[in-house]
């Protein structure tokens, strides 16, 4: 269609000696047609390129992060530990998280993506497998301690990495695409880990929950070997993009960086930011709510039914994930579509902290799948949209520490709700107390992305 429209505007300009007032606005929209064709014909190639591998990668995560609350329907048992061991055990995955997130997203930007991601699947993969081999408390607190601090730097690695190949306007789309992996985790995940812990107890003289950090584990550290081969560090390194296309998009990212108002704070001041706390106070909140019911949520199912086997668990709590999923992409497109942010992250963060409080209420597994499917829906729709609200609110020059210090406050809510719950649980002999505080932490969440201060819209590009 371009090349036939250009034709005739050329053919007339040729007849009649040049271009009249109409073959100019003609000519005005087709390269405006054009550039634009051009810019989503690079987006695509970039997604269909990055994408998928950086969704595997981060199901490998999900799943070596969170297959210990499948584990801990036996686990515990075999090994004598307690709702607060459990608790504290799960959550002190997000304290190391927190405590090298910073430094692992500033040795991102020194040594690239490719070898950072690549070192630290080794690392985790291998220390997940080594779950098997777990006897007292402190050696859970220790190996679930150094599984966080080798996965400190990948979703926020990734967040920023992502800023490197999309433009504002493209990335909660290509957020929300990669963050597709938590509802396919959840969905196959959840199932998996269960079928694991039923087919393979007793296999080689292991326990099912053994065989399940083993299983899940060492792929995590052989697909390491693969990311070092195949993930370009920058678009100047995608020899899959032309020479045209990777000089149009350079330049777009540095127009869109140029634009950004300046920031000289040290690397001190940027930690703390009035914009990075706030959006750090909102991770916290919404993170630790939403990581709390993930890590508890097969104990809270097989409390109501205990006659449920580890895969029936799995399905309950695995299904709720494709609404999250759908989340993901709907509303994600919706918020790039009319460039607004906070409100579509606190309608997310209100819908799930609606969610927690039917669970909190709820007296029967099929009423706690009615809680978990409003949850994550709501969970998912927030998600989509938090990271390109990050990305947008923070100045580029602020962007690496930026992003880092929100995820790890983000995590350091996740370890002390994990673990609080399971504190409140010995106390009370009761769920509701803890899920009806991680749904307060989602209202509250709510309001505080509400206080972030409203950036600039950019124009849209072509």
């Amino acid at each position: 269609m371009c090349r036939v429209s250009c034709a005739r505007v050329a053919e007339r300009r040729f007849r009649g000696g040049g271009a009249n007032h109409n073959d100019k606005q003609e000519w005005g929209g087709i390269m405006a047609e054009s550039d634009q064709a051009f810019a989503d014909d690079v987006r695509r190639q970039i997604s269909v390129r990055l994408i998928p591998l950086l969704i595997v990668i981060y199901i490998m995560a999900h799943l070596d992060r969170v297959n210990v609350s499948f584990a801990a329907l036996t686990m515990n048992q075999d090994l004598d530990f307690s709702d607060p061991v459990y608790g504290l055990g799960a959550g002190l995955f997000f304290f190391g998280y927190f405590l090298f997130e910073v430094p692992a997203n500033l040795l991102l930007e020194r040594i690239g993506a490719r070898r950072l991601i690549s070192g630290i699947m080794l690392i985790w993969g291998t220390v997940s497998a080594l779950m098997a081999c777990v006897a007292t408390p402190a050696q859970f607190y220790v190996m679930r301690f150094i599984l966080g601090v080798a996965e400190a730097g990948l979703y926020p690695g990734i967040i920023l990495y992502l800023t490197y190949w999309f433009r504002a306007n493209d990335r909660a789309t290509a957020i929300g695409q990669f963050a597709l992996a938590l509802a396919v985790a959840g969905l196959l995940g959840s199932p998996l880990s269960g079928a694991i812990m039923d087919g393979m107890g007793g296999v080689l003289g292991l326990a099912g929950w053994q065989w399940l950090f083993i299983v899940e584990g060492i792929p995590t550290a052989l697909l390491g070997f693969v990311v070092l081969t195949v993930l370009p560090d920058s678009p100047a390194h995608a020899r899959w993009l032309t020479a045209a296309q990777r000089s149009w998009l350079q330049s777009a990212l540095a127009t869109e960086r140029a634009a950004a108002a300046p920031v000289a704070h040290g690397t001190l001041r940027k930690l703390f930011h009035p914009t990075v706390l706030l959006l750090a106070l909102a991770y916290f909140l919404f993170l630790g709510s939403f990581t709390g019911v993930i890590f508890w949520s097969p104990k809270l199912v097989h409390a109501l039914d205990p006659g449920l086997s580890a895969t029936a668990v799995g399905w309950v709590v695995g299904a709720p994930y494709l609404l999250f999923g759908a989340a993901l992409v709907v509303w994600g497109r919706h918020s790039d579509r009319t460039g607004e942010r906070h409100w579509h992250v606190s309608v997310g963060a209100l819908t799930a902290a609606a969610g927690y409080l039917l669970m909190a209420f709820a007296g029967s597994v099929w009423q706690v799948s009615v809680g978990m499917l409003v949850a994550l829906l709501g969970a998912g729709a927030a998600f989509s949209c938090f990271w390109g609200l990050v990305t947008a609110a923070i100045p580029p020059a602020m962007a690496a520490v930026g992003i880092a210090v929100v995820n790890s406050l983000g995590a350091l809510g996740a370890f002390v709700t994990v673990a609080a719950l399971g504190r409140l649980l010995e106390a009370t002999h009761s769920y509701r107390p803890g899920v009806l505080l991680f749904s307060v932490a989602a209202v509250l969440a709510a309001v505080a992305v509400q206080m972030v201060p409203r950036p600039a819209r950019p124009r849209p590009a072509a």
